[in-house]
Formats: C-alpha cells, sequence, structure tokens
C-alpha cells in the first residue's frame, strides 16, 4: 500500500488537532445543555407539584375554617337551648318532678321531647340513674354499644361544673357507619338542681359538617387541576391511594381505577407511585420516569414527573411532562451545534492544508535522496539551499549524510544482533519447557493436596469441609432450581461402648464397613460425608417422603448387617434423623442444625431409629 505523504499526514493531524477539540467542546456543551434544561424540567415540576400542594391546601384550610364556624355557631345555638330549658325548668316544683315509666308528662317537657335541631338534634333528660326519662329511642340506638359507658362516664366527669351551674359540652362518638368510621355527637349539658337531673341538648356533627361543601372545593379544585398545561403536551393528574383517577387528562378517565397499568418490567406503574409519593414528607416531591399512554396515542410515551401527596384527601397530585416536547427541543440545540462544530472543522482543515504544503516541499526532496540510498545509491548529495538555511530542515539535511556513513555499520550490528537474539531464544524456550514440567507438576501436587484436604482418610468419604463446600454447591442449586432436597444426620448408637468393649482399631471397622454401606445403598447423585467421629450427614436430591423411604432401607440393612473385626461378629445400629429443606431454613448450616434435632429426637425416643 502506497504511503499516503508526509503533506497528508500533517493535514490529518492537524485536522484532528481542530476537530476533536471542536467536537468535544460541542459534546460538552450538548451534555452541559441537556444537564441543565433536564434540572430546569425537574425545578419546573417540583414547583408546579408543590404549588398544587399548596393550592390543594389552600383550599382544604378554606373548609377548615368554614366547618370552624359553623360548630362554633353549632355548639352557642345547643348551649343556649340548654341554658334556657333550664331556667325554665328549674322554676318547677320537685312535686313535677319527672319518674321513668311516666306516660302523662307536663306539657312542658312534652314539648321538649318535639323540639329538633337540625335534621338530627334533640333534647334528653336523665334520672339520678343515668337513665333517660324521655327521647329514650334516640338514646337506645347506640346505648346496646359497647361505647355507652364512655357517655355516661364523660357526663359522670361533668358533674362537678353542672352542679356549679355551668352549661358543659362534652363530644362522645354514638354510632359506627358502614366503613367502620365513627360517628360523633356534640352535646350540651345542663344541671337541673330542683330536680337532680341532667339535661342534655344534642346534635350530631354530621348535620353540620356537611360533605357537600368538601366535595364542592374538591370539584372547583379539579378544575383548576384539569386546566394545568405543562409546556404543549405537559399536564397535571391526581390519583388516590387506590390507584383511582381523580383528575385525568381532559377529564376522560375520572373515575377509572388504573392500579393494573404496568411498566415494561411487569411492576405495577401507579402503585409504585402512590407508594412513591406516600413516603415523602408532607410539603416535598419526587422525580420519577416513566412510560405513559394516553387516550387516543399509538404507544407509550417517556415522561417525566414530580409527585406530592395530600393526605387529608388522599390525593396524590403528578405534574408530569412530556419527554418528547423536551427531547425535540435538545434535538434542535444538537443540531446547531453539529452546524457550528462543522463549519469550524472545515475551516481549520483549509488552513491545515496551505500549512502542511508549506512544510512538506524540502522534505519530499530529502525523501528523494533517502529512496535512492535505500536502493544502494549511498552517493546522494543535498541541495546546498537547503543546507545553507538556519532551520531544522538544513540540520535534518546534514544530519542526512551522516546517516548514510553509518548505514552499513548498522546493518552489519544488526546481523550479529539478530544471531545473539537467535542464541537467546533458543535459551529461553528450553527454560519455558523446564517450568511448564514444573508447573504441571506443581498442580498434581496441589490437586493431591485439595483431596486430603477435603476426605476423611479412614472412610475415603467427605469431611466435614469438603461436605461444606459440595453440599453449599448443592444448596445454591436447590434455590435456583428449587427441587425439593432432603437432609440427613446419621449417628453410630453406643460408639463409645464398642470402642471400650472391642478397641478402638474394631471401631474403625464399623466406620468404614457403614461408609462402605451407605456408598452402596444410596444414589450416585446423594452427597455423604463423615462430619465428626461417629457421625455422618447425608444431601439427598428427593421430596422427604420417598428419601425417608431409602433411609429406612439403610437403617434396616445395618441393623442386620454386623462388622466382623478379628473373627468377632459385631452388630450395632444407627440412629437417623431427616428434614426437607423449606423456606424456614435460611442456610445449609440451618437445616443441618434442624436434621441434628431430629436425631437428638431419635436418640431420646430409644435409638436405632428415623425421625423426620
Amino acid at each position: 500500500m502506497r504511503h499516503i505523504g508526509l503533506k497528508w499526514e500533517l493535514v490529518f493531524i492537524c485536522v484532528l488537532l481542530v476537530t476533536i477539540p471542536t467536537t468535544l467542546m460541542g459534546v460538552f456543551g450538548y451534555f452541559s445543555y441537556q444537564t441543565f434544561a433536564k434540572e430546569a424540567l425537574e425545578s419546573k415540576l417540583h414547583d408546579r407539584s408543590l404549588e398544587m400542594h399548596s393550592l390543594a391546601y389552600d383550599f382544604i384550610a378554606q373548609k377548615d375554617r368554614v366547618l370552624r364556624r359553623e360548630e362554633a355557631l353549632v355548639l352557642k345555638r345547643i348551649k343556649s337551648v340548654a341554658q334556657l330549658s333550664k331556667k325554665i325548668l328549674e322554676t318547677y316544683p320537685v312535686a313535677l318532678k319527672p319518674q321513668q315509666g311516666d306516660e302523662n308528662l307536663h306539657r312542658i317537657l312534652q314539648e321538649l321531647t318535639k323540639v329538633r335541631l337540625n335534621r338530627s338534634g334533640h333534647i334528653f333528660l336523665l334520672d339520678d340513674n343515668y337513665q333517660p326519662i324521655f327521647n329514650k329511642p334516640f338514646l337506645q340506638s347506640y346505648s346496646a354499644t359497647r361505647i355507652y359507658p364512655n357517655f355516661i362516664s364523660q357526663i359522670k366527669a361533668a358533674i362537678p361544673l353542672l352542679i356549679s351551674g355551668d352549661i358543659v359540652i362534652i363530644r362522645y362518638p354514638w354510632k359506627i357507619n358502614s366503613l367502620g368510621v365513627h360517628l360523633y355527637r356534640q352535646t350540651a349539658l345542663a344541671y337541673l338542681e330542683n330536680w337532680h337531673m341532667v339535661l342534655g341538648v344534642t346534635i350530631n356533627e354530621t348535620d353540620y359538617k356537611s360533605e357537600d361543601l368538601e366535595k364542592r372545593l374538591q370539584n372547583e379544585l379539579r378544575e383548576r387541576i384539569s386546566k394545568e398545561q405543562i409546556g404543549e403536551l405537559g399536564y397535571t393528574w391526581v390519583f388516590n391511594s387506590e390507584g383511582e383517577y381523580i383528575v385525568s387528562k381532559d377529564r376522560l378517565r375520572d373515575g377509572e381505577n388504573m392500579s393494573d397499568i404496568t411498566d415494561q418490567q411487569g411492576n405495577s406503574l401507579i402503585k409504585n407511585m402512590v407508594s412513591e409519593a406516600l413516603q415523602q414528607p408532607v410539603g416535598d416531591s419526587k422525580i420519577l420516569y416513566y412510560q405513559w399512554r394516553d387516550l387516543g396515542e399509538a404507544a407509550p410515551q417517556p415522561r417525566a414527573v414530580a409527585l406530592t401527596y395530600v393526605p387529608e384527601w388522599d390525593w396524590v397530585i403528578g405534574a408530569s411532562a412530556n419527554l418528547q416536547e423536551f427531547y425535540a427541543g435538545l434535538r434542535e440545540i444538537r443540531d446547531r451545534i453539529f452546524y457550528i462544530c462543522a463549519i469550524f472543522i472545515l475551516i481549520g482543515s483549509i488552513i491545515t492544508y496551505l500549512f502542511a504544503r508549506m512544510i512538506t516541499q524540502p522534505i519530499q526532496h530529502l525523501e528523494q535522496l533517502a529512496v535512492q540510498a535505500a536502493d544502494g545509491n549511498l552517493n546522494v548529495s543535498v541541495d546546498n539551499d537547503l543546507t545553507s538555511q538556519h532551520s531544522e530542515i538544513s540540520s535534518l539535511s546534514q544530519a542526512f549524510a551522516v546517516m548514510i556513513q553509518n548505514l552499513r555499520s548498522l546493518i552489519e550490528q544488526k546481523e550479529q544482533n539478530s544471531q545473539l537474539l537467535e542464541k537467546q531464544n533458543v535459551a529461553l524456550h528450553e527454560s519455558e519447557e523446564k517450568l511448564k514440567r514444573a508447573m504441571q507438576q506443581l498442580e498434581i501436587e496441589k490437586q493431591k493436596f485439595h483431596t486430603q484436604a477435603i476426605t476423611d482418610p479412614l472412610t475415603n468419604l467427605l469431611n466435614r469441609r469438603g461436605f461444606s463446600i459440595a453440599g453449599n454447591k448443592e444448596w445454591k442449586r436447590h434455590l435456583r432450581t428449587g427441587e425439593p432436597l432432603t437432609i440427613a444426620m446419621i449417628d453410630i448408637d453406643l460408639f463409645k461402648r464398642i470402642n471400650d468393649q472391642y478397641g478402638h482399631a474394631a471401631g474403625d471397622d464399623v466406620l468404614i464397613q457403614l461408609a462402605s454401606t451407605l456408598l452402596q445403598s444410596m444414589r450416585a447423585s446423594d452427597l455423604i460425608a463423615r462430619i465428626g467421629g461417629e457421625e455422618f450427614a447425608m444431601i439427598i436430591n428427593q421430596p422427604l417422603k420417598e428419601a425417608a423411604k431409602g433411609l429406612e432401607r439403610l437403617r434396616v440393612m445395618v441393623e442386620q448387617s454386623p462388622t466382623t473385626a478379628d473373627g468377632i461378629d459385631i452388630s450395632y445400629t444407627i440412629s437417623i434423623g431427616a428434614i426437607e429443606v423449606d423456606q424456614q431454613h435460611i442456610s445449609l448450616e440451618s437445616a443441618l442444625d434442624a436434621a441434628d434435632n431430629r436425631l437428638y429426637a431419635a436418640k431420646r425416643r430409644g435409638r436405632n431409629r428415623l425421625v423426620f
């Protein structure tokens, strides 16, 4: 391939020196603007969501002011009625004191029984035992409930103030509605000294704390929120904590429950938004990015939303923006940056070409001389105009002649060095072969030591360490696949007695035979290890019900197969504890502990048995 030439190399390098900084500045400028624009968008969404949050609390405060004013007027009214009734009834003598069960009440009392305040307010009279004299049906509706003693206890607590002539107002629950919410009453109490009775003027809070005002204010706020726009495509919406639309785009989906809408990962999108909003402190908001498809849109659109929560109304308010609109502005900025960078690169390239041409003309002359020298013609001479100049080119020309003179000696030195290098390569290859053989031997020794480290030397089964390594692999496979896994602990019954009676060598023979029996009776996929003196552990890839059959066969086989040591038959038995791994076993160790507990249960029940 022909060399492109120094001139074009200089052009290429200079163009790179212009292009790279210009491109980096353009990229940096674009991403800086993108970051700034994103922060500005998030700030705008934060401000809008908090503005709606503040507006909601303004409406709530307005409702509270109206309700407090209404409550004050109602309490003043029932207190006035109680005061007036007290004054009238205290003018009557003791002889006219009504009794419970009187059917012919005094005319004034009959009139009091007919008094109604708003929809449900009425007057009642309690005797010395706090039993109603009249309007008893109004009290019976809740007097049969468990909260009636609370009503009486409040009256008893107010008696000292009532006797002193004060009018006392009490608030108490009187009913539980279908939603399980307590409904409250306000009652003005007065004490009739002449009859020693308690007069009450009561009214239900639902009579004046109507939900109509709250609904009217909420509807007004819904209308205001529905008209809010963020850019051309963004808007403000409201959900409740159940995922039901309170305010949707253009009010087209109000009342629709959207909790079943999921994102690309299958997670509930609305439930996640509600959860994030409920976790925010009151008056704060949270930015989320998500995909959403409105009515009339062909596919979900990327969006950003600032979430805030109004607990008094159970409103999750979201100020959302369509990111397609945001990206469109970024694309316009990107295109402008691209055009500016392209113009800078074009101008820089033209200047670079002219500069490279001026520099490379004398160098091209030296290049021709170098080509002739490379062809074997070392009788070349440099143009005197080049050597007479005071520049780097002149120094290069003077050095060119010296280079030609030294060229032959350098070639000879190169050949000598090549021969020396060949010898060194042969020696290096021999050293590498020796090192390779040594590493292979080292790997064999390493494998031998590893096998010894995880194997019980007496039974050739895995030891505790080997069981831990292999068992944890089985445990991870179980967690990954969900296949059933049974853990069993096996212990030789009264093994110390065998050692004491027949000697430790006989005890070793018993251990060796039991290990052989375990290997012969269990499947190749089962994991068997000796983890203690006479204690063995097993991991069986079967449900406990199936594994228990094999374990019971193993127990019977051991019981019927005595070990022969020095011509003496030694009979022995084993106890087995087994469990099937489930969610309560958080690790292999916890499962082994559970199996060990079953083993101890087998010991306690008389040994030579399987407990699972």
